[in-house]
Order: C-alpha cells, then structure tokens, then sequence
C-alpha cells in the first residue's frame, strides 16, 4: 500500500504527543505513516512539501479536534494555525476535484463528542473514533483495505429439481425497470462525471428522490454493486430519428443474453421452457448542444479504463444536480451504437420504432461494444 498522511493541529503537547504515538503504532505495524514531527526542514518548504504528501499518499487521516476545525474551516483569528489553513485549503480542493467521490481522506477523532469538529465536506463521510482497541483495529483494516469479515469462497452451485416442460405456450418476463417507480422517479436527464485517476461515472438523473434511492436500492439488491453478470444493459445510440430533435437516446434494460446465460448455469434453460419472451425498458431523448464534447468525453475515458459507475442522482431546482454516490454499481459493458446499424429484430429498435418487436431468434451477443 502507499503512503499515509496525518493532517493534524498542534493543540497542545499532549495531543502532539498523541498524534505522534498513532503515526508510530501504525508504522510499527506496517503502515507508512507520513507526519511532520518526522521532518526537519524540508527543502522545498512545508507548504509544497504538505502538497505533495496530501496529493501522493493513499490516505490522508484528519485528526479533528476543535483547534482543527476553526482552522480548516477558516474561523481561527488572523495569523494563527497558517500551516493547518493550508493543509485545509489542500482538502477542500481535492475533495472538490473529486467530484464528492471521497476515496481518501478519514476523518479520525479522540473522544466521541468531537465527532461536531468533522469538516462540513466530510461530515457524510466513515469516521473512527480510536479511544479504543476495536476502533483502531478498524480504522487498521480500512488502511489495509481489507473487509472487518472476510468473504468465504464461492461453492458450488447444487442441482436444483427439473421440472416439467410445459406444451401450452408460455411467456418470460423480465426487467429491471419497475413501471410504477420510474413514473414517479421522473427520468429527466443524464450526466457525465469524469476524473483523472479513476472510472467515469453515469449518471441517470431523476427529479423524485424517494423514487431513484429505491430503484437503485433495487437494483443493487438484483444485480450487486458490480453487475457481475452484466444482466442490467445500458445503450447510447447516436443520430438522427424521425420526430426527435437533434442528439442521442439513452436506451436502459435487461441484458437477455447475458440473464440466460445466469439461468443456464443455475440449471434452468429458458429457452426450452418459454415460447415468447417480454421485456420493458426505458428510453431518453438527450438534446445537447451540437459543439458538446461530454458524450466523446465519458467515451475516451470508458475505453481507458474499460469500466464505468452507474449512478442515480437528483434535480435540487435551487442547488443543481445532486449525485447520489452510495448508491453507484460498477459495470464493464456500454453499447455505444449508431441509429444506422439499428434493424428489425435488434434489441434497440425500439429507440427508433417505438412499436418495434424484437424477436427472441435474433438474439445476437456481440451487438453494439
């Protein structure tokens, strides 16, 4: 693992004492703790030093006092705690470059009642309280990176009973979207968040909170926080369609392929069981301005990192858009397609004819990428 900074105040001797004995308990355990009592003068200066040690270590802990919070929060008297205002500023920038997608930085507090003097920005964020050994050995783990309970092994699938064959015809239905919900969530948009070290995000931006917290509730619930068998489909498909203005559609539904091949390796095969199958799926219209870079944008950036996030988020009329990063589940796969190479019998031609069928035989795997 990288390096560890502690960002603390200077309180008093006994709280540097204390911030020392942690710095040292951590590095004799095998975290490389970074703190300044460690240096003397470093050559480049403390403030470039402090930006270089924020911005290249794996976590930064925040040691949150009141001293500590009147100072980052910019309320301590003029001339007093520079260092700590810079070291705040620091913060406040990455966090803010990070789009609130806080990977870094821990809040750590002494005694309970100092949970009040946690940074605004971080107030959201997990916090540890190390007056004793369980919490420590929490906040140890988070260093680690490693789960408080460890995952067992995936066993074996058991058999499950055959069932009989029905000879009537019969109908598969399955989808992600739940009507009812998405009426009331109020699909209005959707939004790009892109960052230097990490995976772009999408985000489907509603206008109901209630509604998009339990559809992705939902969601996480079916498909995981990684869709690790890309059962949920997300396409774009750019160009011109009759009777829409200029841009693109967003086209959300089930991977059928991908949801038989889960079946199938459950022991259930759908397609000696089923005749028809149905589906619903929702579809957006974006109208962007023809000069906008986004979509290109979210495009380079999935094709180098090969993943993206999906995430809901919500129209604040008064604040803006409002991510809703809990909620967020990784996948590997986007369908970004053209309107051109859309047919009957495709999956997505219902973004082009919304009375077109899609028939069960032409299912094809490798559409779209």
């Amino acid at each position: 693992m990288g390096e560890v900074f502690i960002s603390y105040s200077h309180d008093s001797a006994n709280h540097v004492k204390r911030v020392l004995d942690l710095s040292n308990k951590l590095r004799s355990e095998g975290i490389d703790c970074v703190l300044d009592q460690y240096e003397s003068t470093p050559p480049e200066g403390w403030p470039r030093w402090m930006d270089k040690k924020i911005r290249d270590a794996e976590f930064v802990l925040m040691i949150c006092t009141k001293v500590y919070y009147k100072r980052v929060m910019g309320e301590e008297e003029p001339g007093e705690g520079l260092g700590i205002r810079w070291e705040g500023n620091l913060i406040y920038q990455y966090i803010y470059n990070a789009g609130s997608l806080n990977l870094k930085f821990i809040p750590i507090i002494v005694v309970p009642e100092d949970r009040t003097y946690i940074p605004a920005p971080l107030q959201g964020a997990t916090f540890y309280c190390i007056n004793t050994d369980t919490a420590y050995n929490d906040l140890y783990l988070r260093l680690l990176n490693r789960p408080k309970v460890e995952k067992p092994l995936l066993g074996k699938k058991r058999a499950l009973p055959s069932k009989e064959v029905k000879t009537d015809v019969a109908m598969f239905l399955s989808s992600p979207i739940d009507i009812e919900l998405w009426n009331r969530a109020k699909w209005k948009a959707v939004l790009y968040m892109l960052y230097k070290d990490q995976p772009p995000v999408l985000c489907i931006v509603f206008e109901n909170e209630e509604a998009a917290i339990k559809i992705f509730e939902g969601w996480r619930e079916r498909y995981g926080n990684n869709d690790e068998y890309e059962e949920l489909r997300l396409a774009i498909i750019e160009g011109d369609i009759p009777g829409e203005d200029p841009g693109y559609s967003v086209h959300i539904g089930p991977n059928l392929v991908n949801l038989m091949k889960h079946y199938k390796e459950l022991g259930i095969d759908i397609t000696e069981k089923y005749s028809l199958w149905a589906t619903i799926t929702r579809i957006h219209r974006m109208n962007p301005p023809r000069d906008s870079k986004n979509l290109e944008y979210f495009k380079d950036a999935y094709r180098h990192f090969k993943t993206y996030f999906l995430m809901p988020a919500v129209i604040d009329y008064k604040r803006g858009v409002k991510p809703l990063t809990h909620l967020r589940i990784r996948k590997g796969i986007i369908y970004f397609r053209s309107v051109d190479e859309i047919h009957d019998g495709d999956i997505d031609i219902v973004v082009i004819k919304p009375a077109g069928k899609w028939i069960n035989e032409d299912i094809n795997p490798s559409e779209g990428g």
